[in-house]
C-alpha cells in the first residue's frame, strides 16, 4: 500500500499508555516480527472480512496488508481517539472504526452490516482488562466467527491461555513463541468451533 507511515510513534503510544495503562497493555509497540507472526495466520483470500481489534499505532494493520489482506476486506476496531486519528492518517484506504470491541457487532454493523468475519486478530491487553469486559469481547467472537475461522490473540504471558474464557467455543490450533519482541510474546492460535469444546494448551 503505498504512501503509507511505516514507523510506529512510539511517543504516541508512550502517551496513551501513561493515560491508560490498563488498556494499552505494554510500554512498547508490538515488533514487527510479532505482528508478522500474527498476520501469517490469516489467509489472504476470501469473501469475509478480516477484523483487527485493538490496532494502537498499526504495526499490526501493516503485517497484515502486507501479507496480502485486501484494504477493502479490513476493518481495524480502536477506542482510543488519539490512536483512531494516527491510524486514519497512516492508513487512508483501510476502514479505521472508532469503538468499543466488547460491542463488536454494533461497530461492524455500521460499517459492513451482513458480511460475514473470517478471522479476528486481537491485540487486546486482555489480562489487564476486568473480567466482565473480557467476557463480552470473547461473546462477541463467538457470535460474529463461522466456524473454522481464527481468533489470533497475542500475549505477554508464556503459559497458558491468556484468558479462561477462551476455552469455550474455540480450539487450540497454533501456539508460537516470539522471541523478538520487547518483552517476549505468545501468537495463540484458536478456531472457532460450532459447540464449545476445551482448548487446552498441551
Amino acid at each position: 500500500m503505498a504512501g503509507v507511515i511505516r514507523a510506529a510513534p512510539t511517543g504516541l503510544f508512550l502517551r496513551e499508555f501513561l493515560k491508560a495503562p490498563a488498556g494499552v497493555g505494554a510500554v512498547w509497540p508490538s515488533s514487527e516480527r510479532l505482528a508478522q507472526g500474527m498476520a501469517a495466520r490469516i489467509d489472504p483470500q476470501g469473501d469475509g472480512l478480516v477484523v483487527e481489534l485493538g490496532a494502537g499505532t498499526g504495526v499490526v494493520t501493516q503485517a497484515l496488508l502486507d501479507q496480502g489482506v485486501s484494504a477493502e476486506r479490513l476493518r481495524v476496531v480502536e477506542c482510543a481517539p488519539a490512536f483512531v486519528r494516527h491510524l486514519r492518517q497512516r492508513f487512508p484506504g483501510v476502514a479505521i472504526l472508532q469503538g468499543d470491541a466488547a460491542q463488536l457487532s454494533d461497530v461492524l454493523d455500521a460499517s459492513a452490516p451482513g458480511i460475514p468475519v473470517d478471522a479476528i486478530v486481537s491485540s487486546l491487553p486482555l489480562r489487564s482488562l476486568e473480567a466482565g469486559v473480557v467476557s463480552a469481547v470473547l461473546d462477541q467472537c463467538r457470535t460474529l466467527l463461522r466456524p473454522g475461522c481464527p481468533l489470533i490473540q497475542f500475549t505477554y504471558a508464556l503459559r497458558g491461555l491468556p484468558a479462561a474464557e477462551l476455552s469455550d467455543g474455540f480450539e487450540l490450533r497454533s501456539d508460537r513463541s516470539i522471541w523478538a519482541n520487547l518483552p517476549p510474546a505468545r501468537v495463540i492460535t484458536l478456531a472457532r468451533v460450532s459447540e464449545p469444546e476445551s482448548a487446552q494448551i498441551g
